[in-house]
Parts: structure tokens; C-alpha cells; sequence
């Protein structure tokens, strides 16, 4: 009870850290949990089966979402947090002992974003559906009811990734030096790598992407293919955010005319080092803007047909 204690102890003592890591957490599982009710309500499938087939995929777009994002969060807040594990190990606590106290961390954030994620899952879930059945201007029953499968699924699912993260976590403070962890906030940033072959990926997967996703011309009726399409353009995105722009200003730095001035040469190197802490948040962002985009763009014209029916 003793390293539970102290767990919660670190939790609130964090809590500026570890109250939006818990806000993310719950608002992914909720969004996880909507997602894979539309999916599998039987009153859309019935009235609207194209509708519940999009939502059906876009479930794999939410699990590869939540466990880049999840996965980028738990590493920012590790970061964070080194002089403080770093200073256990030199005040006499073994490496295990460490890893015990990470462990109920991982435990009661897991269950804390689990708890109220599924809550207000199935609070907001029927809202998501009358918003859905008011956009598509379809006819279908509406009753409430709480899904078993989903919650199964999305419990399985935040166990899978809290139990990665809590993996991680671990080898990093297995194969950590105590004095390095104790100075980690003092040390300075290392210039980040240039990765070609993964800007290489990037510019493949997302030029793929784009060309599956415009050649197609009825989402509808190659909703597979449509798929596919999203995968690889959040893979590109990705890609490109965290290796393709290293790789461009890694080039404009060889270009000694443009680099060597006062404005070019602080606002390059600051650049390099910030997007190499926030290109996946970044690029988390972007994907989140583009699918908000892609909705507002597919749901237009099926309310000015609901419209013009009317």
C-alpha cells in the first residue's frame, strides 16, 4: 500500500502535468467508445447501412489516432518527470521499486480515464446519434440503451495501450542511469536526425493517399478502398511532420546565404528543436482539422437534399 499511496501522491503533486494527460485520456476513450456505437447500433444499420459501414472503419482510424497520441502524451510525460524518478534512485529506492510506483500510476490513470470516458460515452452517445440521424435526415428508432460489445472492445482496447505505455516507461527506467535521470532537465537538447527514408514514406504514403482519395469518385461505393486511403494519408502525415520538415530545414541550414542572417538563423534553429518536441502533437492536430473538414465537406450536400426534399 505503501508504493499506491505514493503513486497518488506523485499524481497530485503533478497534477499540472497529469490533469491533461487524464482530460486527453477520457475524451479518447469516450470518442472510441461513440464511434464503435454508431457502428454497431442496429436501428442505423438498418435504416442507413452505408452510414454505419463509415463508422465501422472509422473505428481503425480512431484506434491508430489513440495510440499515437496516447503513446506521444505518456513520452512527454515521462520527460517530465526524470529528475523526480532520477532523485528516488539516488535516495536508495531500487530500479524496481521505481517501476512499482510507475505500474499504480499507470494503474489509476487507466482506470480513472477508463471510468469516465465509458460514462460519458454512453451519456453522449444518443446525442451523437440524434446529431447523426439530423444530419443523414434519415428515420430511425432511438432508444437508450448502453452497448456491452463496445465497452468490451474499449476496454480491451486502453488496456492494450496503457499496458504498452507502462512497458516503455519501465525500459526506460530499467536501462537509465540514476545521475543522468537526477540532471535530465538540466541537460540541453540534441539537434534532431536527418530521417530521409522515413520523409521518403511520408511523400509516398501521403502522394498515394491523395491520389486514391481524388480518383475515387463515390466514397460510398468503395468505402474499403476509401479507407485505405485515410490510413496511409495519417501515416503521411506523420511522416512528414516529424522527419519531412527536420529534412527541409536541415536544408535550408546548408544554405549558407539563407541561414547566415540574423532572422533566418534564429528562427531555422528554434524550428528544428520545437518541431522535433511537438510534431506529433502537430500533426495530431492537422489530422484532427482535416477529418472535421472532410465531415463539413460530406455532410453539405445532404442537407441540401434533406433540404430540397422538404
Amino acid at each position: 500500500m505503501f508504493y499506491l499511496k505514493l503513486a497518488l501522491t506523485n499524481i497530485k503533486k503533478n497534477g499540472k502535468i497529469y490533469f491533461p494527460y487524464l482530460i486527453t485520456s477520457i475524451f479518447t476513450v469516450m470518442m472510441f467508445y461513440c464511434v464503435k456505437f454508431l457502428g454497431g447500433d442496429n436501428g442505423l444499420r438498418k435504416d442507413s447501412e452505408s452510414a454505419a459501414m463509415m463508422m465501422n472503419l472509422g473505428v481503425y482510424v480512431v484506434i491508430i489516432f489513440s495510440v499515437i497520441f496516447l503513446l506521444y502524451i505518456n513520452s512527454f510525460l515521462m520527460k517530465n518527470r526524470k529528475k523526480e524518478l532520477g532523485l528516488y534512485n539516488i535516495l536508495g529506492m531500487e530500479k524496481r521499486h521505481v517501476m512499482l510506483i510507475i505500474f499504480f500510476e499507470t494503474l489509476i490513470v487507466y482506470l480513472i480515464s477508463l471510468g469516465f470516458g465509458v460514462l460519458t460515452g454512453v451519456l453522449f452517445s444518443k446525442l451523437m446519434m440524434l446529431i447523426l440521424v439530423k444530419i443523414l435526415a434519415i428515420h430511425t428508432s432511438i432508444v437508450f440503451s448502453i452497448d456491452m460489445n463496445a465497452i468490451l472492445i474499449t476496454t480491451l482496447l486502453f488496456s492494450v495501450i496503457f499496458f504498452v505505455s507502462f512497458m516503455i516507461n519501465a525500459a526506460s527506467i530499467r536501462f537509465s542511469n540514476p545521475i543522468q535521470l537526477l540532471k535530465g532537465g538540466q541537460v540541453g537538447e540534441k539537434e534532431p536526425k536527418t530521417k530521409w527514408l522515413m520523409t521518403l514514406i511520408g511523400v509516398i504514403t501521403l502522394g498515394a493517399g491523395y491520389t486514391i482519395a481524388l480518383s475515387i469518385e463515390d466514397p460510398i461505393t468503395a468505402l474499403v478502398l476509401f479507407f485505405v486511403a485515410v490510413v496511409l494519408v495519417i501515416i503521411g502525415t506523420y511522416a512528414l511532420f516529424t522527419a519531412g520538415s527536420i529534412v527541409i530545414l536541415k536544408i535550408l541550414k546548408k544554405n549558407k546565404k539563407y541561414y547566415y542572417q540574423t532572422n533566418h538563423f534564429i528562427s531555422v534553429s528554434q524550428m528544428m528543436y520545437r518541431m522535433k518536441q511537438n510534431a506529433v502533437g502537430l500533426a495530431s492536430i492537422c489530422i484532427l482539422c482535416t477529418c472535421i473538414l472532410v465531415m463539413i465537406s460530406s455532410i453539405s450536400p445532404r442537407l441540401r437534399c434533406a433540404d430540397t426534399n422538404i
